[in-house]
């Protein structure tokens, strides 16, 4: 499945900057797409500086009115939006729409999406998070496609079909479900303190927040009904 690794200009934790350079090399390593939404490339610039590397993105794209100061160059800058702020998309937006449409990737993974702790960037979090369904509903990828928006101590996954989550260290595992529509329906759950099997998630409730891995459990899994609409899975540990 061919995959991109989208990185916005959002939160960081450079406390955390092993994380993002295991998932950089990784993501090389696999001949994954790596796709910079303009100031996403400073955290490029920010471990070439520290780790005293040179790694790249493949495509930079975007208006560029956050990447003034970086010293990394990115293998491709996409022209036609550069300088324009007067557009129809995001640059979260522009750089999900070309992973889709000019790579065919039917699996986004997103860096970045977490609102700044200084800034009350709270519509650009529920913002990113609406990058995740990008290629479910405006591609028809439907059950094939996947998304996840990555950070060092959490994931949050765009569940269309089913999924096993990992578990990240002997710290407690907390799953919580969030559902945009009225039909979001658990088949079968194993391994959580709370079955979800036959649990219909109301998009109005949060009675799917803050479920718990079993102690002894190494994953989790989740599928949903057939005609179920796709949730929101969060796992942070």
């Amino acid at each position: 499945m061919k995959t991109a690794l989208i990185f916005l200009n959002g939160f960081y934790d450079y406390s955390h900057l092993t994380f993002y350079r295991k998932e950089i090399e990784k993501g090389i390593e696999n001949d994954r797409y790596l796709i910079c939404a303009d100031g996403g490339l400073q955290l490029f610039d920010k471990l070439n500086e520290i780790d005293k590397i040179n790694m790249k993105p493949d495509i930079l794209i975007g208006d560029l009115d956050s990447v003034d100061n970086t010293r990394t160059q990115a293998k491709q800058v996409v022209e036609q939006w550069v300088g324009q702020t007067d557009k129809d998309y995001t640059d979260g937006q522009l750089a999900v729409k070309y992973a889709l449409e000019e790579y065919n990737c039917k699996r986004i993974i997103i860096y970045g999406g977490l609102p700044k702790p200084d800034g009350y960037e709270t519509d650009h979090f529920l913002g990113n998070l609406k990058l995740m369904p990008f290629g479910y509903y405006n591609v028809g990828f439907t059950k094939q496609y996947k998304a996840e928006m990555r950070d060092p101590q959490q994931t949050i996954y765009y569940l269309t079909s089913q999924l096993r989550i990992e578990r990240q260290n002997k710290n407690l595992q907390r799953v919580s479900i969030i559902a945009n529509e009225s039909k979001a329906i658990v088949e079968s759950s194993t391994n959580l303190r709370w079955s979800l099997s036959s649990f219909h998630i109301h998009p109005y409730n949060t009675n799917a927040l803050r479920n718990e891995f079993l102690n002894d459990a190494d994953w989790v899994d989740i599928k949903l009904a057939d005609n179920s609409a796709p949730v929101y899975v969060i796992h942070n540990w």
